[in-house]
């Protein structure tokens, strides 16, 4: 096959498995020749080409799966595993390399033994197009062979945290990835009570992470995902998690878990039923998992929203709205949509805290909503001064670093 008939196939592979939401695992190689100079110095460029070919029999007899083969130049065979999981893939590219090293090649009349560098990485959303994944194959064979070769080494895709922000596309396949490995970091930030109530509230935060140790924040990658209508994937994985803790690690435990959602359970009866299913089989969650919209979300899919709160008081789930401030339609939460709670927007916040008169038209408007037993949760909560003025307001929660910031566990308190 040649290189152009090689890319068009590689190409058409990785978008089909870019744009699936199912796992379609495959790998790719790049096998070079070392010290290939010397090689082409005693047999010409012929003799180079007389190996690759002998190695590319070589693949086609003696591998137990699969492999499309191209000669990607006089020194490299690059080749296509499809349809393989990362285990086959390290397999056959170890055989491969073994098989390669133990025999001897012909050129003309000679005979000789190889020295080969061999890489393979697995079909990857971290790498943003097939050519940035064979980029990073042949790369790495390139290295390996001038530090001397013989040796086999499985590529990785690299995304500190500064990659990631210089582009959407390359956020876009961290995220798939987490998503398909199931490596998502949650993080665990507490809901300080005013009134001190028992039973503590924890926001469940999604993070990247990054391969030079960093965290990348939702909001950072939530716009991305939605842009590219996959925000619904992470949702349906963060519900996943929040009922597996509720269920298993903290069932016993009082806890409650707060967990922003995007429309998707708003505008889909099927997410909802899916929803409803879940907080079935696992009544554990009843009481103590809070689900929260975006308040726009919520007025741009009133009857979704209204069928939503019903399955809620059905299945002992809870509700918020957050995002809102002195504008929002404050009758509409009195009458139409009751909720558990709602979450002031970080700029009504940031006003409330040294505008007195806010305040005053503040304690007015959320006063009805309040008698209906709404809570109302003040995030962002930065300094003492702050959350000093917050207190006077009558906010029923206070979120943000000034009480406690994020982390990976669950602290329960004394």
């Amino acid at each position: 096959m040649t290189p152009e008939q090689f890319l068009l196939k590689i190409n058409r592979a990785y978008k089909g498995f870019a744009g699936s939401d199912s796992d379609q695992p495959a790998a790719c190689f790049c096998l070079m020749l070392d010290h290939w100079q010397k090689l082409r110095k005693q047999f010409g460029y012929g003799g180079l080409f007389g190996l690759i070919e002998e190695i590319h029999e070589l693949i086609a007899e003696e591998l137990d799966i699969e492999v499309v083969t191209s000669a990607f130049n006089e020194r490299s065979v690059i080749g296509w595993i499809p349809h393989c999981s990362l285990r086959t893939a390290e397999k056959q590219t170890h055989k491969l390399h073994e098989l390669v090293g133990s025999r001897h090649f012909s050129v003309g009349d000679e005979e000789l033994a190889l020295s080969v560098s061999l890489t393979y990485a697995e079909f990857d959303h971290r790498f943003t197009s097939a050519d940035r994944l064979l980029l990073s194959v042949v790369s790495g064979a390139e290295h390996l062979s001038a530090a001397g070769g013989n040796e086999i080494q499985r590529i990785r895709p690299e995304v500190s945290l500064g990659r990631a922000g210089a582009g959407n596309r390359q956020m876009l396949g961290l995220l798939m990835e987490s998503l398909r490995k199931d490596a998502l970091k949650v993080l665990f930030q507490p809901l300080m009570s005013t009134a001190g109530e028992p039973s503590e509230i924890f926001q469940l935060l999604p993070r990247l992470s990054t391969t030079d140790g960093s965290l990348i924040a939702a909001s950072d990658f939530v716009d991305v995902a939605r842009e590219a209508g996959v925000l619904g994937v992470l949702d349906r994985w963060m519900l996943q998690r929040a009922i597996h803790l509720l269920s298993h690690e903290y069932d016993l435990q009082p806890i409650k878990f707060f967990l922003s959602q995007g429309e998707s359970l708003l505008n889909s009866a099927e997410r909802r039923d899916w929803l409803q299913k879940q907080a079935e089989a696992y009544p554990g969650v009843s009481g103590k998992l809070i689900i929260d919209f975006a308040l726009e979300d919520v007025l741009s899919n009133l009857k979704g929203a209204e069928q939503f709160l019903a399955l809620a008081e059905e299945t002992g789930l809870e509700v918020c709205f957050s995002r809102a401030d002195e504008h929002s339609k404050w009758d509409l939460l009195t009458d139409g949509l009751r909720v558990d709670y709602v979450k002031m927007s970080p700029d009504f916040v940031r006003r409330l805290s040294s505008d007195a008169e806010l305040e005053r038209r503040f304690a007015a408007i959320s006063e009805p909503v309040r008698k209906n037993g709404t809570k109302i949760i003040m995030p962002m909560v930065e300094d003492a001064s702050m959350a000093a003025n917050l207190w006077r307001s009558g906010a029923d929660y206070m979120q943000g670093y000034m009480i406690q910031e994020a982390s990976e566990s669950v602290n329960m308190g004394d």
